[in-house]
């Protein structure tokens, strides 16, 4: 079949480069090279590389750029469900995060508020302590309770009509789900932090279905990363023009990894409740359980090691270099630490402080935060790129699937364990 010898064309092209050294800015020329010749089913090149090889982070950049549907999304993986419908637009690959850095233009286009300062933990302008004033927000909210209370305001003064969230099943409220919220009470609904992954962005092919713009999106790291190879990606059509007009700001939550659904099956078991009764998760160095009951329980993060999602290995990112705005509890009770990075961040945290929304603290007040935040981002750095580390099925074969110890206990340069 054609196709196939196109794909293990693309394929070969870019182990070659991978093999040589080329620069990583240059890989995505192996699928580029390609449109310009009528292009290649992407598809069979991405699900090959990325998916089969236990590579994917999740984000569902490739759903949500497919201009004809060829996937669905089913545990936290594309699948090519209607792969005879690809159009050869190569988008879905553009869009990878793990199969390529982001293009070195990118800095320029996410206009980082100046001065830009980069002390670890990606470029920002400023960054400050802070936590919402109204106790609706408080008590709902993760910490400090900023990035509901910012939609919110931002959603009441018209700068978005939506936003990209992730809210939870009914009966079980720390198994994530994408939604779109489109008021105040749906946004408040989807307040606090779920451990397991939530697929928020694929709420995107709602909001463009339904042309509800411009929005927001809250998103991990690699979903940040995700959605903005969505809207600058270098193959230009329209579905992308789309998500570069109409997300107007993107929040970026701190992560080091998420939990497979297993941990909380482990939480029910050992507080001898349902899962259904666990209300709220937090980790601080120890994981803190708020029950239905109003109980608190804390158990040693280590015992949920076991339990992290092998694929966070494949992400780079801990505080969410890409996003306009980056938050994150760490280190902190209560509190929120905000990095502004962006113009688009500094308006939309700059109208809500004008707003008398926030009270605010200078980053020196709890200096610990910004060094662990440091500390966090630079253990997620230290690693080889996605493209360049083991598939899933090498990392079994050799003992060790876990994100958080791998390059802790494994040497790449012998192929053994250190």
């Amino acid at each position: 079949m054609e196709d196939d010898k196109l794909t293990k064309s693309v394929h070969d092209r870019y182990h070659s480069f991978l093999k040589e050294d080329v620069n990583p800015h240059e890989w995505a020329y192996a699928w580029r090279s390609e449109l310009n010749k009528g292009g290649f089913r992407a598809v069979d090149f991405l699900m090959r590389e990325i998916v089969d090889t236990g590579k994917c982070v999740g984000c569902a950049a490739c759903v949500t750029i497919c201009p004809t549907d060829v996937f669905d999304y089913k545990d936290e993986n594309p699948v090519d469900t209607r792969s005879d419908a690809c159009v050869y637009c190569e988008l879905c690959a553009d869009v990878c995060p793990v199969l390529r850095p982001p293009d070195k233009d990118l800095l320029n286009l996410l206009d980082f508020k100046k001065p830009i300062l980069d002390e670890g933990f990606g470029p920002y302008c400023y960054a400050v302590l802070a936590r919402a004033k109204d106790p609706e927000f408080l008590k709902r909210g993760q910490d400090g309770g900023v990035t509901s209370a910012l939609l919110v305001h931002a959603l009441k003064k018209g700068t978005i009509n939506g936003a990209v969230l992730g809210d939870v099943l009914p009966d079980n409220p720390q198994v994530g789900i994408h939604k779109l919220a489109t008021t105040a009470e749906e946004i408040l609904a989807c307040s606090g932090s779920r451990y397991t992954y939530s697929p928020n962005t694929v709420a995107l092919i709602e909001a463009m279905k339904r042309d509800v713009r411009p929005i927001a999106v809250v998103g991990v790291p690699c979903q940040v990363d995700g959605v903005r190879q969505q809207q600058y990606s270098s193959i230009r059509l329209e579905v992308a023009k789309w998500y570069q007009k109409n997300i107007k700001l993107v929040i970026g939550l701190f992560c080091s990894e998420a939990f497979t659904h297993e941990h909380i099956k482990l939480m029910a078991e050992h507080l001898n409740v349902e899962p259904k009764d666990i209300v709220n998760v937090n980790v601080k160095g120890k994981v803190i359980i708020t029950l239905s009951d109003g109980r608190e329980e804390i158990m040693p993060l280590k015992d949920f090691h076991p339990y992290a999602r092998p694929a966070c290995l494949y992400c780079l990112d801990y505080s969410a270099d890409n996003a306009d705005i980056g938050v994150g509890g760490i280190g902190l009770s209560g509190w929120t630490f905000v990095a502004i990075r962006t113009e688009a961040g500094h308006e939309a945290f700059q109208a809500a402080l004008d707003d008398d929304l926030f009270e605010v603290m200078p980053v020196e007040s709890v200096p610990r935060s910004k060094s662990l935040l440091i500390k966090l981002s630079e253990i997620k750095r230290n690693k080889p790129l996605p493209a360049l580390m083991p598939t899933l099925q090498e990392r079994i074969e050799i003992g060790n699937i876990s994100p958080k110890t791998f390059y802790k206990d494994y040497n790449p340069a012998d192929g053994g364990k250190k």
